[in-house]
């Protein structure tokens, strides 16, 4: 692969969404970079470590020789919206692949996202499948009710995005940034605006990520962020799909985690055997999708008393 050029194909933004500044966070760049340096892009490509200016004299000196050539950016944002879209500003490649820092992509990855840009023109981005690697029952399910709400079940258009492997057309992306006042749980809000404005959202299972899972307290954390976006962003922009819903107040909560919970039993029969559920395991599935959705009604809570989504180690 080669590391940058005078016009690198793709620009990779590596932000740490998740834990950012403590010891683990860092661990988890390391083994991102890793991973990009393991790619079998054969273009040149430019990467982008994009962090907040108060961890400026924390940062590993280690971290460009796992991956020669990385560029460090410092911005003085905080939250990953922010830091993304600084680094998109600072970019120079044609596309641009968003990599969370707690995700290990494989070493195809790059190539099949620009190869799958290529080879659909309507597409403004391409998002890839997000698994967990751990093989025990309860985190193949977590894999499942967690990350499968991009993936139709085969490859083509979808109406969600994930941040966690994504690559743009770098255009699409600065007339469409990521809205950095709605939160951290609020991608979909950026799908939904290149929807709008006639462009498609592309999932291949063929790029794949391997995301850390670190137990059900990240779990917990996760679906508390998740149910305040819901609730925030169709407070803020009331033309989301079913904000209708969050206009009725707090009793809209009911049919929302409804709407979810049978979502989720579509995602268990649509897309579980591809992250790794039996048949048999399917009914196990389902019924824990019911107490995994209700964790986020907290953070819906929060979101209608106007109030942050709490302590929470997602930035």
């Amino acid at each position: 692969m080669k590391i940058s050029g005078d016009a690198p194909a793709i620009s990779v933004v590596i932000v740490c969404d998740y834990a950012a500044g403590g010891e683990g966070g860092w661990g988890d760049i390391r083994k991102a970079l890793a991973a990009m340096a393991a790619q079998d892009f054969e273009e040149p490509a430019e990467f982008i470590l994009c962090e907040s200016e108060e961890f400026r004299e924390n940062v590993p000196a280690d971290l460009s020789a796992v991956l020669p050539g990385l560029k460090i950016l410092f911005v003085r944002g905080q939250s990953a919206y922010e830091l993304k879209n600084a680094a998109a500003e600072a970019a120079s490649g044609e596309f641009l692949a968003l990599i969370d820092a707690d995700c290990v992509a494989r070493p195809d990855c790059l190539r099949r996202l620009v190869a799958s840009l290529r080879n659909h023109p309507e597409a403004a981005a391409v998002c890839g499948k997000t698994i967990y690697p751990e093989k025990a029952l309860s985190v193949r399910i977590s894999s499942l009710l967690s990350r499968a709400y991009i993936d139709p079940g085969r490859e083509g258009p979808t109406s969600f995005m994930s941040q966690n492997c994504v690559a743009y057309r770098r255009e699409e992306y600065l007339a469409h940034p990521m809205p950095t006042h709605m939160g951290g749980f609020a991608s979909h809000v950026q799908a939904e605006e290149l929807w709008r404005s006639g462009s498609v959202v592309w999932f291949d299972p063929m790029i794949q990520v391997e995301h850390d899972f670190e137990g059900w307290s990240m779990e917990r954390d996760f679906r508390r962020n998740r149910g305040h976006g819901t609730i925030r962003t169709r407070l803020l922009d009331p033309s989301l799909p079913y904000a209708w819903l969050v206009r009725l107040g707090r009793i809209g909560i009911a049919p929302i985690v409804a709407w979810k919970i049978f979502s989720s039993w579509r995602e268990c029969v649509r897309c579980g055997r591809g992250y790794g559920i039996r048949w048999y395991e399917l009914p196990a599935a389902m019924a824990a999708s019911v107490g995994i959705n209700l964790l986020e009604v907290p953070g819906m809570l929060a979101a209608f008393r106007g109030h942050g989504p709490g302590r929470s180690n997602f930035r």
